[in-house]
């Protein structure tokens, strides 16, 4: 869905989206900017306790949509990243936050939780991180890709880079 807005903006940063956007209009450069620069990310994920709670039906879904569709999570919404990660359901209400400096362990791949032929394809593996003892795996997307990713590198260089 697209919805139309309307900005107002001052003349100094319509001088500078002037000399940056080439032939772009206007309107498609500020969208193209937010969507590349974003914070805010798509997301599938799942608590490492979950793993074992998982009905035949989503290890299922899971399996057979990939390497295209979603893969295994018990959650999806959105995140967004900035001093602290906010976990969104689809709703856009806040589901929990946490502290980016406290984030240990971020790595993307599998583990012995979660493995690459059980839990996946294969072809997909997750980015994956603990804070407070509690391991979480995710996938993300950028709102102009189609693929959920667990090597997202916008998103991983919004979470490690600069803690």
């Amino acid at each position: 869905m697209k919805e139309k807005i309307s900005i107002t903006l001052n003349d100094a940063l319509v001088k500078f989206i002037d000399s940056e956007r080439g032939d772009v209009p206007r309107s498609k450069f500020i969208e193209n900017y937010i969507k590349t620069r974003s914070s805010m990310f798509e997301a599938l994920w799942i608590f490492s306790d979950e793993l074992g709670k998982l009905s035949a039906a989503e290890w299922i879904s899971a399996h057979a949509s990939q390497p295209l569709g979603k893969p295994l999570h018990k959650h999806s919404g959105y995140v967004s990243v900035g001093a602290y990660l906010n976990f969104y359901d689809q709703g856009m209400a806040k589901q929990f936050s946490l502290e980016r400096s406290k984030i240990r362990d971020f790595k993307v791949g599998y583990d012995g939780k979660f493995t690459r032929f059980r839990h996946s394809r294969g072809l997909n593996p997750p980015a994956s991180f603990s804070v407070n003892g509690k391991k979480i795996y995710i996938f993300t997307r950028n709102f102009d890709r189609a693929q959920y990713v667990g090597d997202n590198r916008v998103f991983i260089d919004a979470v490690i880079g600069d803690k």
